[in-house]
């Protein structure tokens, strides 16, 4: 019953009791349980008794394989939790109106039972907005120097938490079926071969795409013509660093979306989702667009790094990893087209000659390694042409967009995540592989 605690079953006297029970529950899961029963194991005994059965060890010599187990997420942090010593500080770290309805959605949350999932999801909600409106006043602060890092990691650790409660709670009430896709999400995260998903789950997969659009146009997010919804409108920098979240299949993208999503917004980042109807990976899924202030980007990268690490990993190409887990990507270059007015305060460098039907730029400011800098009259814009030749056709395989960096002009090589040698954002580093 929702609102009520998970009791534990009474235990009765002589050879009926729960320790004679469970040990012949052990027996028999023992002979016969394969890979997939686990979770079906757990529905019907409950966390308690799945628990005590393998602390006695009495299926620790099943031919299940123990990443078959589920393992519970822990839940949220309790009142006494948050102002002890693991979250100390209370009304300090969230203002007096914030931290007493925090208070209050945790002490609900402590009253649910273990499986009141619908209960326990709505509550999350509700704790994540308190924390999200409390981050977002926190962020508008005039001087960065007056913000606390330790609030701000309280802050991302009870937002971790639930993250992780939610994920625990999905996979709870998935249907028997779904135990493949976790199988396959656990597989495709190893490196192992995945394998082809049969037709009734390449329709789900397709059903997933609609429920992923459904919820960002339901969350404000505008739909850009091509393959993308985006969140966030404003000036953006003509070039600069762009963060990639890559998505391993279409099952999995509704709960990354969810996952990222309210953070974002909360942060008022722009973003934007690539909702391509594909089953398969997605390089570029999320981008993340500069913040207003480039010290914010550690904060970004951590939080990426913390909602997505339950997900399979996807190589960006052409991106760099970075932070401690490498599942985030980011990229130098252009977010705007360049054009000749953007060149009128740059030194060294002029119109000069033509190449074809183009106009040619020259000067020192070109540093194209000599490759020649072309204007394209009718847009505007300014290129380089992949070889000493007018290219045929304006492509990606024929030319490099020009970005202007620090009175540089430079081609934009997509296959590159830093063309321009642009040192990374303050607090983020570049993700380092260990050797094999």
């Amino acid at each position: 019953m929702i609102g009520g605690r998970h009791q534990a079953p009474k235990r009765q006297q002589g050879k009926s009791g729960s320790s004679g029970g469970e040990r012949k529950v052990g027996e028999t899961m023992q002979q016969e349980a394969p890979y997939g029963d686990w979770q079906q194991l757990q529905r019907s005994m409950g966390n308690r008794m799945v628990g005590n059965l393998l602390q006695r060890s009495v299926l620790r010599n099943s031919a299940a394989s123990p990443a078959a187990v589920i393992q519970r997420a822990p839940g949220l942090p309790t009142k006494q939790e948050l102002q002890g010593e693991g979250l100390k500080s209370g009304k300090k770290a969230f203002g007096k109106t914030s931290w007493g309805k925090l208070e209050e959605a945790l002490a609900a949350y402590e009253k649910l039972g273990d499986t009141d999932y619908p209960a326990q999801e709505e509550l999350m909600k509700q704790i994540e907005v308190i924390i999200g409106d409390w981050k977002a006043s926190y962020d508008k602060r005039k001087t960065k120097k007056k913000q606390d890092e330790a609030k701000l990691t309280k802050v991302e650790h009870i937002l971790d938490r639930i993250r992780q409660r939610r994920m625990a709670i999905q996979e709870a009430e998935a249907p028997p079926s779904v135990g493949r896709e976790v199988r396959r999400r656990a597989e495709a995260f190893r490196g192992a071969p995945v394998p082809v998903l049969k037709q009734e789950e390449k329709k789900q997969e397709k059903s997933d795409v609609l429920k992923l659009r459904e919820y960002l146009e339901g969350n404000s997010y505008s739909d850009d013509g091509r393959n993308y919804l985006s969140w966030g409108v404003g000036e953006i920098k003509h070039v600069s660093w762009k963060a990639h979240v890559g998505s391993a299949d279409a099952v999995e993208r509704l709960a990354m979306a969810k996952a990222v999503s309210p953070r974002l917004r909360s942060w008022d980042v722009y973003h934007k989702f690539d909702i391509s109807e594909t089953e398969g990976p997605i390089g570029k899924f999320l981008t993340v667009y500069p913040p207003k202030e480039d010290g914010d980007w550690a904060h970004i990268v951590t939080m990426l790094e913390n909602a997505v690490s339950g997900f399979a990993p996807v190589e960006v190409e052409g991106d760099m990893p970075v932070g401690e887990t490498g599942q985030v990507h980011m990229r130098h270059g252009q977010n705007t087209p360049l054009t000749p007015a953007m060149l009128k305060d740059v030194q060294g460098v002029e119109q000069k000659g033509q190449l074809g039907e183009y106009p040619r730029y020259v000067g020192e400011a070109v540093q194209g390694q000599g490759l020649p800098l072309l204007l394209e009259m009718k847009k505007g814009i300014l290129f380089f042409s992949k070889t000493l030749k007018a290219p045929p056709q304006l492509s990606n395989q024929h030319i490099y967009m020009a970005i202007l960096v620090d009175g540089r002009i430079v081609p934009d090589k997509r296959e590159e995540p830093n063309p321009a040698n642009v040192l990374l954002p303050t607090g983020v580093k570049e993700f380092e592989r260990k050797k094999q």
